[in-house]
Protein backbone atom coordinates (compact mmCIF):
# COMPACT_ATOMS: atom_id res chain seq x y z
CA UNK A 1 0.00 0.00 0.00
CA UNK A 2 1.41 3.46 -0.85
CA UNK A 3 0.73 6.27 1.26
CA UNK A 4 0.49 10.05 -0.37
CA UNK A 5 0.79 13.37 0.79
CA UNK A 6 -2.99 14.78 0.10
CA UNK A 7 -1.25 18.32 0.41
CA UNK A 8 1.06 16.83 -3.01
CA UNK A 9 -1.58 15.90 -4.21
CA UNK A 10 -3.68 19.09 -4.29
CA UNK A 11 -0.56 21.36 -4.92
CA UNK A 12 -0.82 22.86 -1.74
CA UNK A 13 2.26 24.62 -0.56
CA UNK A 14 4.07 22.92 2.14
CA UNK A 15 6.92 21.31 4.03
CA UNK A 16 7.52 17.73 4.85
CA UNK A 17 10.01 18.56 7.30
CA UNK A 18 9.38 19.60 10.90
CA UNK A 19 9.75 23.75 11.86
CA UNK A 20 12.93 24.14 14.57
CA UNK A 21 12.26 27.22 16.54
CA UNK A 22 15.79 28.48 18.11
CA UNK A 23 15.87 30.99 20.91
CA UNK A 24 15.54 34.78 19.39
CA UNK A 25 12.80 32.92 17.06
CA UNK A 26 15.29 32.08 14.54
CA UNK A 27 13.82 29.00 12.57
CA UNK A 28 15.31 26.22 10.98
CA UNK A 29 13.79 23.72 9.03
CA UNK A 30 14.55 19.47 9.19
CA UNK A 31 13.81 19.30 5.73
CA UNK A 32 16.84 20.65 3.40
CA UNK A 33 14.64 21.48 0.52
CA UNK A 34 12.65 23.80 2.29
CA UNK A 35 11.95 27.09 0.53
CA UNK A 36 10.23 29.07 3.27
CA UNK A 37 10.22 28.71 6.84
CA UNK A 38 6.52 30.18 6.95
CA UNK A 39 4.64 27.94 10.02
CA UNK A 40 1.99 27.90 7.38
CA UNK A 41 3.72 25.17 5.39
CA UNK A 42 4.52 23.34 8.65
CA UNK A 43 2.38 20.46 9.75
CA UNK A 44 5.17 20.09 12.96
CA UNK A 45 6.83 22.91 15.08
CA UNK A 46 8.70 22.36 18.07
CA UNK A 47 10.61 24.61 20.13
CA UNK A 48 14.49 24.13 20.10
CA UNK A 49 14.57 22.94 23.62
CA UNK A 50 12.13 20.34 23.10
CA UNK A 51 14.51 18.39 21.13
CA UNK A 52 15.75 15.49 22.29
CA UNK A 53 19.20 15.87 23.31
CA UNK A 54 18.66 19.90 23.90
CA UNK A 55 19.85 22.38 21.75
CA UNK A 56 23.15 24.73 22.15
CA UNK A 57 20.96 27.88 21.97
CA UNK A 58 18.51 26.48 24.42
CA UNK A 59 21.20 26.47 27.64
CA UNK A 60 22.72 30.05 26.68
CA UNK A 61 21.86 33.10 28.75
CA UNK A 62 20.66 35.91 27.18
CA UNK A 63 23.06 38.81 27.14
CA UNK A 64 22.03 42.20 28.51
CA UNK A 65 22.18 45.16 26.65
CA UNK A 66 22.97 48.52 28.51
CA UNK A 67 20.96 51.95 27.81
Amino acid sequence: MRVTCTSCESAVDHCHGTLIVHAGRMPECTDPGCTSFCHARHTFIVDCFDIAGGCACATETPTRRHA
